[in-house]
């Protein structure tokens, strides 16, 4: 629990500080310690830190250092569509060129799919990816133009997307996405199964 808190901490900060300042460049400098604090508190209380986490610190402070030296908060909102367009050539290179799909290799000892339904799946969500990347420049950059808003009422919207609507957005997409397979692929439906019954069988065994 502690470490879903720490995971989220810096993004519900940045939130708090832009809401309170209207100020996106001091918002920025607000998420990077928050980063670096989460950083450094996990791993004294776990010696490790995730992946995710190290990449997502790292976007943090190549995105944010830059907009805090320039005063410049155009800066900090690509993160977003930079950090998704990363996800997808990741999954691009993994599935296209390694031949290695990152989901099996992620998940596949505990969910035994078939491999054409874990190459469905990094497809979709490289296709997904894709797609923010390009939903977050039109909020970041073209709101103003398309609706006819400030500048100022622009920012806003796009700090309530990048702290709320992008993980709505990752949320739902893969929660479809799981609905989908689930309804179209009975292997799919007869693995997920599998793994019921197999967690009543050891429950049973306890």
């Amino acid at each position: 629990m502690l470490a879903k808190i720490l995971d989220f901490a810096p993004a519900i900060a940045f939130f708090i500080s832009y809401r309170l300042s209207s100020d996106l460049v001091l918002a920025t400098g607000v998420i990077i310690a928050c980063c670096v604090l989460s950083f450094i508190l996990q791993y004294i209380l776990w010696h490790k830190t995730s992946r995710l986490q190290v990449f997502l610190t790292v976007a943090v402070l190549l995105f944010g250092i830059p907009t805090i030296l320039l005063n410049d908060p155009v800066i900090i909102k690509w993160k977003v569509t930079v950090v998704n367009l990363i996800l997808a050539l990741a999954l691009f290179v993994c599935q296209f060129v390694l031949r290695r799909n990152p989901f099996s290799y992620l998940f596949g000892k505990e969910i035994p799919l078939p491999d054409h339904i874990w190459a469905k799946l990094a497809s979709s969500f490289m296709c997904y990816f894709v797609v923010a990347a390009g939903l977050n420049v039109i909020i970041a950059f073209y709101l103003p133009m398309l609706f006819g808003i400030d500048e100022k009422s622009a920012d806003s919207l796009w700090v309530d997307y990048k702290t709320f609507g992008n993980a709505i957005l990752n949320f739902v997409f893969a929660m479809g996405t799981i609905m989908y397979l689930w309804w179209r692929y009975p292997e799919a439906r007869e693995a997920f199964t599998q793994i019921e019954q197999d967690k009543l069988k050891a429950k049973d065994q306890q």
